[in-house]
């Protein structure tokens, strides 16, 4: 009964969850800029059932790299449910990490309510909430998958290496982040060996099992990345201008995004669990330490890697809590159990509910195009050539090539592309520079026929003063965006 019980309260959990994501989501008609690109790589399958390799969009056509299986999992569903499957399946997947965060508390401290209360903190963490909302990010799926991963792990046997070894490898083909569950378990072996802790058997065979696949899957989609960078390839090949800022770990928006009384909870749970030799603590922790060192080291994009933190901590702090509660049920006041569950259930809504939903408004608002935005994209599609060039600040890149559908200079898709930190810089100088003679010379370098001015251009650069030449330059649109058709 009451198993049945915690079950019902999951599903609602589950729920609330779920509307919470779908009510910001569908807020806007549009995705942000990288949720086009998965919407153009989905399409392509629908239309040819094939991934795009060879895409004569971007930077006026380029070989692109990636693994296609979220794609065709996209496609699957944007057959039943059309464009509405981009913000209804990711949402759905994200969703899901409150059913895999109550399985991983409940194996560390063997206790539903609690458990059910970390499920309820894993819906609303910041980092995670923001960055899978209106993206059709391939992290709604892949968070999930590392976390059950653990799950499996925790208490593996015979019944359960199969399953590890199929999502290990599902893992591994979805997106290269599976490296990073590998890590972790690497982590977690020298955590255990530090503490004189014996790793059975079947676990150490699953851990060289997922190491080697993992690397060797790695190296095969990617082989020709490998290739060309060597061990830059981590980079990204992003522009140089950009690098620094693009793997900055801010401490203080951890603290923001993570939630304060997650990264609390979270850590003190990891010093506990090593300081008692707990073994499911130290397997959350080898994913923690793992990730704050490729953090540190500038190896993985912030963003990215406070989602799999964030959610990590929060599976953590079910011990902290646990030790907690239990130390008041052995004193003489046990009212203080309660008080202490209402301020903790306060704190959560103010550190990890509160930013979530602020961030996400604020997200709605500002990454997305505006209606009049997608109306100058869809003229320029009905009105223009097939194979003319807009030139258009990074962040509207993957807009454009599908709303346009017209070839772009510049997107943040840098992999295998060419000379991104030249063209970078030439993107830069043509909005900033005060002479048409420097303009018009990147203009015919990269054979420009439009050139787009968001309103965030303006307000980083001030006025183009250049495009006011009528002779050379044609004025389309004169809202937010400009558009101008270069004409000599």
């Amino acid at each position: 009964m009451q198993i049945r019980r915690s079950y019902k309260i999951l599903i609602l959990i589950f729920l609330v969850v779920l509307f919470a994501r779908l009510y910001f989501s569908f807020q806007t008609s549009y995705l942000d800029n990288s949720g086009y690109l998965v919407k153009r790589y989905s399409e392509n399958i629908l239309e040819t059932g094939k991934p795009l390799l060879y895409d004569q969009l971007s930077y006026n056509g380029r070989e692109v790299l990636y693994s296609p299986l979220w794609h065709y999992i996209l496609s699957i569903f944007r057959i039943v449910f059309g464009d509405l499957a981009l913000k209804l399946i990711p949402a759905l997947f994200s969703s899901l990490l409150v059913v895999v965060v109550y399985l991983l508390s409940k194996r560390i401290v063997d206790n539903n309510e609690l458990a059910l209360f970390i499920a309820l903190m894993s819906g609303f963490i910041p980092a995670f909430f923001i960055n899978t909302l209106i993206s059709a990010s391939i992290y709604s799926l892949a968070v999930p998958i590392m976390f059950y991963l653990i799950y499996l792990f925790m208490d593996l046997d015979k019944e359960k290496v199969g399953r590890f070894v199929a999502f290990s490898f599902f893992l591994s083909l979805l997106h290269p982040v599976s490296i990073l569950f590998s890590l972790g378990l690497l982590a977690y072996y020298l955590l255990s060996s530090s503490e004189n802790m014996k790793i059975e058997r079947i676990k150490g065979e699953a851990m060289v099992f997922n190491l080697i696949s993992t690397f060797f899957l790695q190296f095969l989609i990617y082989k020709k990345a490998f290739l060309e960078y060597g061990f830059s390839v981590i980079w990204h090949n992003v522009p140089s201008q950009i690098l620094g800022s693009y793997f900055d770990f801010d401490i203080f928006g951890m603290l923001y995004t993570t939630g304060a009384l997650t990264l609390i909870f979270g850590l003190a749970g990891i010093v506990l669990g090593i300081a008692k030799k707990k073994d499911k603590i130290l397997l959350v922790s080898g994913l923690v330490l793992a990730t704050l060192i490729l953090l540190w080291l500038r190896l993985l994009e912030p963003r990215i890697g406070l989602m799999f933190l964030s959610v990590a901590l929060v599976v953590a702090s079910a011990f902290t809590l646990n030790i907690f509660l239990s130390y008041l049920g052995k004193t003489k006041l046990p009212y203080h159990r309660l008080s202490f569950v209402m301020i903790v259930l306060g704190l959560i809504i103010l550190s990890l509910a509160v930013p979530s939903f602020v961030l996400a408004s604020k997200h709605v608002k500002e990454s997305v195009p505006s209606a009049y935005e997608i109306l100058v994209l869809e003229w320029i599609k009905e009105n223009s050539l097939p194979d003319v060039t807009i030139v258009a600040p990074l962040g509207k890149g993957h807009i454009i090539t599908d709303v346009a559908e017209k070839r772009t200079v510049l997107d943040d898709n840098f992999l295998l592309a060419p000379r991104t930190s030249e063209r970078y810089s030439d993107v830069e100088k043509l909005y900033s520079t005060k002479s048409e003679v420097e303009a018009l010379e990147i203009i015919a370098k990269y054979n420009i026929d439009y050139v787009f001015i968001p309103i965030e251009t303006e307000l980083k650069y001030g006025k183009i003063k250049w495009i006011d030449d009528e002779y050379c330059f044609k004025g389309i649109f004169f809202g937010t965006p400009k558009v101008y058709q270069v004409s000599c």
